[in-house]
């Protein structure tokens, strides 16, 4: 597998899923755009690893929950590459809250950020995704199958994000362009390994390999998915050690 001379946007590049993304990434030899919100640390490591690797790498710090957060991207990345390989909408989340407690400004930032902006990005880059014949990989998650536990404004916006995934797919495959996404099972992360040891044991025990997803399975995904010669589009790809099946 390689990404050899391949331009990827990463957005969430700082998150641990976007981390390893990046790293794998530029281990196959792609040149990458990192989106981050605030946390410029893992940004700045990875930006020394593209220098070390001799790739070209540039970060952009934007808020993609904010209205105008994808337009600012997308603009700056069109600055700096007028053609582009690969798009991974990655940037995501929600804050768990019960489901009468969720105020109408915390369902549209979640739908804005996990939803709107994928949509706006990949209506902007299109002209440039449309030169190469592109790969666009939409991170959602497999709370967008079974509901989950992060509130129903998590769950409604990755399962929206899936319908933008097959729509785009059949709409844009007449230029070349594959759209696919990724639903994401329980992860290892900052997150879960702060979890009570009895809500983790339950998690783990509910996944048929007994154990979490290691966020370099999902950057493998990942990267399968925006390499050459694959006729993988529509699809859902789900990581998640076994525990949903479809």
């Amino acid at each position: 597998m390689t990404l050899e001379g391949k331009r990827v946007l990463i957005t969430g590049a700082s998150g641990d899923l976007g981390k390893a993304m990046a790293h794998t990434f530029l281990g196959l030899g792609a040149d990458l755009a990192l989106q981050y919100r605030s946390n410029s640390s893992p940004i700045d490591l990875l930006l020394k690893e593209a220098e070390k690797r001799g790739r070209e790498a540039f970060s952009v710090a934007v808020d993609l929950a904010e209205p105008d957060g994808a337009d600012r991207l997308a603009s700056e990345v069109l600055r700096r590459w007028p053609s582009l390989d690969g798009l991974v909408n990655n940037a995501g989340g929600a804050r768990p809250q019960p489901f009468d407690e969720i105020t109408p400004d915390a369902w549209e930032r979640a739908l804005h950020l996990n939803l709107t902006s994928p949509f706006r990005l990949l209506q902007l880059l299109l002209p440039a995704l449309r030169k190469q014949g592109g790969s666009v990989v939409n991170i959602s998650s497999v709370a967008a199958l079974t509901g989950g536990a992060f509130g129903p404004q998590y769950a409604a916006s990755k399962a929206g994000l899936l319908g933008l995934t097959r729509s785009a797919a059949r709409d844009l495959g007449r230029y070349g362009i594959r759209v696919n996404a990724i639903a994401p099972g329980p992860v290892e992360s900052a997150m879960t390994s702060s979890l009570d040891g009895p809500v983790l044991d339950g998690i783990i025990g509910a996944t048929a390999l007994r154990r979490l997803v290691d966020p370099r399975e999902i950057a493998e995904t990942a990267a399968f998915l925006l390499g050459p010669g694959s006729a993988v589009s529509g699809q859902t790809l789900v990581v998640d050690a076994g525990r949903h099946f479809i």
